[in-house]
């Protein structure tokens, strides 16, 4: 049996800017997760499948010819299982065309372009309008009045960045987003407007003149306030109830 010395990446925060456009190409076409991940098993690793063999295949793999059985191929494949799930840290390509993506975890982002990016991606995930991606990429990508028009695989990674995110968020400020997602209604647009109006509320006070100063914040900056207003309503909910 022919051993190979393979290097693989080996998690979402290891891929290089070419390596993780090509996953998200791969993610855009009709592959499986099994066929995704050979193929990029053979690109990582310098693997070229030459032609079926046996039971296996004869490759060209460090100017050799080599033989590797079905096996084998399966045994390394588990180690791309990673490519099954979100990044558990948000990763994003770097540029689209001439624009230059904000910071992967949203450092830096303004509350009010959070809210848009969120009302956006609820919208998505509720109508599967790809224009509303391209709504996002142009906050995404520091170019909020332009029209950014995307790739299929371009989209397809607005999407897995924004929802990395919005993971993230969910761990950070985990006792805003569990009162976020328990108030649940029927009608989206209604319910994204009720959400937004009341994490300005809250950060407002109730205060009108401190809206601006508000929606210009840091986005963690914000969520951190929301958080511990949150924990603070959840210890008062437990203090008083009977």
């Amino acid at each position: 049996m022919e051993i190979l010395n393979l290097t693989i990446p080996t998690c979402w925060q290891e891929l290089s800017p070419k390596q993780l456009r090509y996953v998200y190409f791969l993610l855009s076409q009709d592959y499986t997760a099994e066929q995704l991940k050979t193929l990029c098993l053979c690109r990582w690793a310098g693997i070229e499948i030459v032609c079926p063999e046996g039971d296996g295949y004869s490759i060209r793999h460090d100017f050799k010819v080599r033989h590797i059985t079905a096996l084998q191929i399966a045994e390394v494949l588990h180690h791309l299982d990673w490519l099954d799930s979100l990044p558990a840290f948000p990763v994003r390509l770097a540029a689209i065309g001439k624009h230059q993506a904000v910071s992967a975890d949203l450092q830096g982002v303004s509350f009010e372009h959070y809210i848009v990016l969120d009302n956006l991606y609820q919208g998505y995930l509720h109508t599967r309008n790809t224009q509303l991606l391209e709504q996002m990429a142009a906050y995404l990508y520091n170019a909020p009045d332009e029209a950014i028009t995307l790739t299929e695989e371009e989209r397809i990674s607005i999407f897995y960045w924004f929802a990395s995110v919005k993971q993230l968020f969910a761990r950070k400020f985990k006792h805003f987003f569990v009162t976020a997602d328990n108030s649940i209604s029927t009608d989206l647009r209604r319910q994204i407007e009720d959400g937004i109006n009341a994490q300005i509320r809250a950060l407002t006070k109730g205060d009108i003149t401190k809206e601006d100063t508000v929606l210009h914040s840091d986005v963690y900056r914000a969520l951190t306030e929301l958080d511990a207003l949150a924990r603070e309503y959840e210890e008062l909910k437990k203090q008083t109830k009977i």
